[in-house]
């Protein structure tokens, strides 16, 4: 595949005529007490300027409608299966070879995910020979993200990728993940000896497995640790100054020792990201929740807009806003 058609399968949808006639059978009346100050937004060192990049109606509308498409087709991938028909894809293969992983139903069934829509224009400097053909200088562009990993891969057709590298493509970091996977079965089979030496009163080898145990789990974690620092090596970002790519543990505002795990991945960083790349201006973003209740989504509801959250994406968006505002 050409570095062009590359750039190309991330666009969503392009072009505004199109986006206003979607614009036109949506219905507004069931948006408004979900319409609140969703947004993603924070505090940029290099200009000391508090960056915000709102929740625009346009925005929320087209999350809403991303939705409301993923329901009555049933199917997470419902705009790529569409795309491949308008290609020319068989429809009866489609249907045979559908990956179960990407049903609505697994929203519903288990856990639910955090979605994201960012709209963007196509500005007037546009070079569109660097990225797509297919666009124009003020063109809309609608970029879509999921939060994490969605049927169990990073990077999917047609939605904006992870920032950095896929993990398991890392060789560094799969070889610490083996020695970590290594060290959990070693921990168990001591925890084992432990509970049979505590069952027949055997003190002494009790106290070396647990010592056994205690050093296992310390070096468990040191790897673990060894794992991510190679994969955060990789997870460089830009912003919309231009700024030369810097590794997010550069740029998150409380300091690299403060970065938690998952930082980056959410769906606000990824379209941020993406947007740059394309060298698209943002004009609004809309983050939606969509699926079940309950368990690590117990405190988010189907349907409704959120804030970016503020421990890891607001961080880290003062930096990769940085110009998108003129300032």
């Amino acid at each position: 595949m050409s570095t062009q058609a590359m750039h190309r399968k991330s666009i969503t949808t392009a072009r505004y005529l199109t986006l206003s006639i979607i614009f036109a059978q949506w219905n507004t009346s069931s948006i408004d007490n979900n319409f609140a100050s969703a947004l993603i937004t924070g505090h940029c060192a290099r200009c000391n300027v508090h960056h915000i990049l709102p929740t625009t109606q346009e925005a929320t509308h087209a999350a809403f409608d991303l939705r409301r498409r993923m329901i009555e087709s049933g199917r997470i991938d419902v705009d790529e299966l569409k795309l491949r028909l308008h290609h020319g894809d068989n429809k009866d293969i489609l249907q045979e070879h559908l990956d179960p992983s990407l049903s609505i139903e697994r929203l519903y069934e288990r856990r639910g995910k955090m979605f994201g829509i960012l709209v963007c224009q196509v500005p007037d400097n546009y070079n569109s020979s660097s990225y797509s053909s297919e666009m124009s200088s003020g063109d809309t562009v609608i970029l879509k993200a999921y939060a994490g990993k969605l049927g169990g891969s990073w990077n999917l057709p047609g939605w904006s990728p992870i920032i950095g590298q896929v993990p398991e493509s890392l060789p560094i970091f799969c070889q610490l993940r083996d020695e970590v996977t290594k060290l959990f079965d070693r921990i168990d089979a001591a925890n084992a000896l432990i509970a049979e030496g505590s069952s027949l009163q055997l003190q002494k080898g009790t106290n070396e497995n647990e010592r056994k145990v205690e050093h296992l789990t310390k070096k468990r974690a040191s790897l673990a640790t060894l794992a991510l620092d190679e994969v955060r090596r990789h997870q460089l970002v830009t912003n919309f100054r231009g700024d030369t790519y810097r590794p997010l543990t550069t740029i998150y505002s409380r300091g690299p020792t403060k970065l938690p795990g998952g930082t980056g991945d959410c769906a606000g960083p990824k379209l941020l990201a993406e947007a740059a790349r394309l060298g698209l201006r943002p004009t609004g973003i809309a983050e939606i929740f969509i699926g079940a209740t309950g368990g690590m989504s117990s405190g988010k509801g189907d349907g409704v807009l959120y804030d970016a959250c503020k421990d890891r994406c607001e961080q880290i968006a003062g930096f990769m806003l940085c110009g998108f505002d003129g300032v």
